[in-house]
C-alpha cells in the first residue's frame, strides 16, 4: 500500500431491508444514516470498481451502534465480497432487542471482522466528568473483552463529539485506533476521520465521496452544523436536533 495516499473510512449505521430492522430504542436522528439494503449492495459494487481502479487506496468500512440489521443484512454482503469491516459496539446494548448479541459478534469476529467499542452506554463523552468519561471507555473495552474473549483495541467515538483529552485517554487505556466522524480543525490527536454515508445519498453522491468530493450546498450545511455545535455545545445541539426531527416528522 502507498502510505502517501490517505485512507478512506466510510461510516455506516443501520442497513435496512424492512421496517422491522429498526431497534425500538434508537437515539433521535439515527434514521438520517439508514441505508437501504439495495442501496448498500449498489454502493459495495461501486466500491469494488473503485478499488480495482485505485489498488493503492486503503478503504475501511465501519458500522456504528451494533444493530442486528448489520448481522442480518451486512454480513452476507461482505462475506460475498471477501471483505472485512469494523463493527463498533455499545457494550450495554449487546443482546437487547434490535441489537447483536454475543453469538452474532463472535461469528463476525470468526469471519475476520474487527469488533470495536462504541462506548459503554453511547453517552456523549465530552459531556462527562473526566472520571466518568474514562469509565465509559474502560468499562466498554473490558466488558467486550471478557464476554467475547478477544482483544478490543479499536474505538469509535459516540455521537461525534470529542476532544484531544478523550482521544488521548483512549490511547492510554489501550485502544490502538480511534475513529471519529468529521475531524474538527483544532483537533491535534491522531485518529481516523470518517465519511458518514447518509440515507438520502444517490449512487453518484457515494462515488463523489470516494473521490474526495462534496457538493457545495453540503459543504455549506456542514459548516453551519459545526458552527451550531460550537455555539450550542453538546447538550444544546442534541436538543435542537431532536426538536427539528420531531417537527419534520
Amino acid at each position: 500500500m502507498d502510505n502517501s495516499l490517505p485512507s478512506i473510512a466510510l461510516m455506516y449505521h443501520g442497513i435496512l431491508s424492512d421496517p422491522s430492522d429498526i431497534p425500538p430504542d434508537r437515539d433521535a436522528g439515527a434514521e438520517l444514516y439508514d441505508v437501504s439494503l439495495d442501496n448498500f449492495k449498489a454502493q459495495m459494487e461501486s466500491l469494488k470498481h473503485f478499488k480495482t481502479k485505485n489498488p493503492n487506496r486503503n478503504v475501511m468500512i465501519t458500522f456504528d451502534d451494533g444493530e442486528m440489521n448489520n448481522f442480518k443484512n451486512v454480513f452476507p454482503v461482505l462475506k460475498g465480497m471477501g471483505w472485512g469491516a469494523y463493527f463498533f459496539i455499545v457494550a450495554k446494548r449487546v443482546g437487547k432487542k434490535g441489537y447483536m448479541g454475543l453469538n452474532e459478534l463472535k461469528q463476525l469476529h470468526d469471519a475476520g471482522m474487527t469488533i470495536g467499542s462504541h462506548g459503554l452506554t453511547h453517552e456523549i463523552l465530552t459531556n462527562l466528568l473526566d472520571s466518568q468519561m474514562e469509565e465509559e471507555l474502560r468499562a466498554s473495552k473490558e466488558n467486550l473483552e471478557i464476554n467475547l474473549k478477544i482483544p478490543i483495541d479499536t474505538l469509535s467515538i459516540p455521537r461525534g463529539f470529542c476532544n484531544d483529552k478523550v482521544i488521548e485517554t483512549a490511547y492510554r487505556l489501550g485502544y490502538q485506533k480511534v475513529f471519529i466522524s468529521g475531524r474538527p480543525a483544532w483537533l491535534k490527536s491522531t485518529c481516523f476521520s470518517r465519511i458518514p454515508v447518509k440515507s438520502n445519498w444517490s449512487l453518484g453522491r457515494f462515488r463523489m465521496a470516494l473521490n474526495g468530493k462534496t457538493p457545495l450546498m453540503e459543504i455549506i450545511g456542514n459548516v453551519l452544523i459545526k458552527i451550531l455545535k460550537f455555539l450550542l455545545r453538546e447538550s444544546g445541539y442534541s436538543w435542537m436536533r431532536r426538536s427539528l426531527i420531531k417537527i419534520i416528522r
